[in-house]
């Protein structure tokens, strides 16, 4: 009887260089999304834009890739809040007071438009996404 061992080695080793070819690829992905994210995001600050991140996970069951913020605010940015959330936000109009600076007294708000700036960059770069994935 034969000894495989080099042989199932040889495919152990070609299947983890698939794998770290394919996590490869995924980051560049999410390298693109990021990169089209900063360009589109709001900015007041900057600390918005600059906390949008990515980072890859992989195992031998799936590859997965995420771009975004860790920001406490960032999905009332995104979202949007108020009568503009989508599904949950607040329905009617509210008033809130400033107590000094130069915003002092009493303001109404219907809530912010969402700034979708992660949806849109993921569906502006969708074709090229697609393509970075297969390889190409």
């Amino acid at each position: 009887m034969s000894d495989n061992k080099a042989f199932e080695a040889s495919i152990n080793n070609a299947t983890l260089e698939i794998l770290k070819s394919l996590a490869g690829n995924m980051d560049k992905a999410c390298l693109v999304v990021e990169r089209t994210a900063k360009q589109d995001c709001p900015v007041n600050y900057g600390a918005l834009r600059a906390d949008i991140h990515h980072e890859v996970d992989f195992g031998l069951d799936a590859i997965v890739g995420t771009v975004g913020n860790s920001l406490e605010y960032a999905p009332f940015v995104h979202n949007g809040t108020g009568i503009y959330a989508k599904g949950r936000g607040r329905k009617t109009p509210w008033r809130f007071k400033v107590a000094s600076g130069k915003y002092k007294g009493w303001h109404t708000t219907r809530g912010q438009k969402p700034k979708p700036y992660l949806e849109n960059a993921k569906m502006k770069n969708k074709d090229q996404i697609a393509r970075i994935l297969a390889g190409d």
